[in-house]
């Protein structure tokens, strides 16, 4: 598993290349970065939840 600093990191990269992609006009990046950028933050608010959270979400 990550660490939150690293999760931080990754969102902020894939926000800047989905960012970037939009300008481009390049969709199919631009989605891949949306959906990267979903990827890690859901894992960092894994991190940052307690287990009662977790439990919860999951049952």
């Amino acid at each position: 598993m990550r660490t939150a600093r690293e999760c931080r990191y990754q969102m902020r990269f894939w926000l800047e290349a989905s960012k970037d992609a939009k300008l481009r006009g390049d969709e199919a990046n631009e989605q891949h970065a949306i959906q990267m950028f979903r990827q890690h933050r859901d894992e960092l608010l894994t991190i940052w939840s307690s287990p009662a959270e977790i439990a919860a979400n999951c049952g």
